[in-house]
C-alpha cells in the first residue's frame, strides 16, 4: 500500500503506512503527518475507519505549548509572564532581573542547581545511596546522565520548565542507575518503587507537558 492523504477539517495530511508483524493497528501523528503501523493484510478502508475515529484527537494531543516564547515561560511547571527587559520572582529566591533570554537562563541555572541538588540528596537518603556530585548543563538529547567513574550526576537545564514531580522522576531514574546500570526489569523495579507514577511523568516529559 502506498502512502496516501487524509483530510481533517479541510486540511490534507499525509498518511505513512509502515508494515510490521503485529496484530493490531497503531496510529500516531508526528511531523504533521499520520503514521500507521499495521500488518500487510490491513486494508486501506480499515485504516481510514480508524482515522475517522482517532485523527482529530491525535492532532489535538500533538499540540503542546512551548516552554518559552516572547510572552511567557514555564518554570517548575508554573507559567510566568515574560518581557524584555523583565523580572521574575521564584518562591524562596531573590527576584531575577534580566535583559534578554540568555541572561535569564544564566540566572535561572544556579536556582535550578540548588533545587535539583536538594531533590537528589532527598532521594539518596531514602534510597540509601552514597552522595554524588550534581551538575546542570545543556543537553540536546538527554534529560540526565550518571557517571559511576566520577560519581556525578548531570541534569539538563531543560528540566527547569517542568513541575517537580516530573523532575523527581528523572532524579529517581538517574539514581537508580547507581544500583542497576542498564534498563532491565530490575532497574525499572527500583524506579517504580520510588516513583510509582514514573510512566505518567515520563510521557509528560517526552510530550512537553510541563504540569498536571
Amino acid at each position: 500500500m502506498n502512502n496516501f492523504f487524509y483530510k481533517v477539517n479541510g486540511v490534507d495530511y499525509e498518511v505513512e503506512v509502515i508494515y510490521k508483524r503485529i496484530k493490531n493497528v497503531h496510529y500516531r501523528f508526528r511531523d504533521n503527518k499520520f503514521i500507521v503501523s499495521c500488518n500487510r493484510l490491513t486494508s486501506k478502508g480499515f485504516i481510514i475507519k480508524g482515522l475517522d475515529k482517532y485523527a482529530e484527537k491525535l492532532i489535538k494531543s500533538s499540540v503542546v505549548p512551548q516552554a518559552i516564547n516572547e510572552n511567557y515561560i514555564y518554570i517548575f511547571g508554573n507559567k510566568y509572564d515574560l518581557s524584555y527587559p523583565g523580572k521574575i520572582t521564584i518562591d524562596g529566591y531573590p527576584t531575577i532581573i534580566f535583559k534578554n533570554e540568555d541572561e535569564l537562563y544564566k540566572k535561572l541555572k544556579p536556582i535550578f542547581l540548588d533545587i535539583i541538588t536538594k531533590r537528589v540528596r532527598y532521594y539518596e537518603s531514602i534510597m540509601k545511596l552514597p552522595s554524588y556530585k550534581v551538575g546542570v548543563r545543556k543537553m540536546k538529547s538527554r534529560y540526565g546522565s550518571n557517571s559511576k567513574h566520577t560519581k556525578s550526576l548531570s541534569f539538563s537545564l531543560t528540566l527547569i520548565h517542568y513541575s517537580m514531580p516530573i523532575i523527581d522522576s528523572v532524579v529517581v531514574h538517574e539514581l537508580a542507575h547507581i544500583l542497576v546500570y542498564n534498563h532491565s526489569k530490575k532497574f525499572y523495579d527500583v524506579v517504580y518503587k520510588y516513583c510509582p507514577d514514573y510512566p505518567k511523568y515520563r510521557k509528560m516529559l517526552i510530550r512537553g507537558i510541563y504540569h498536571d
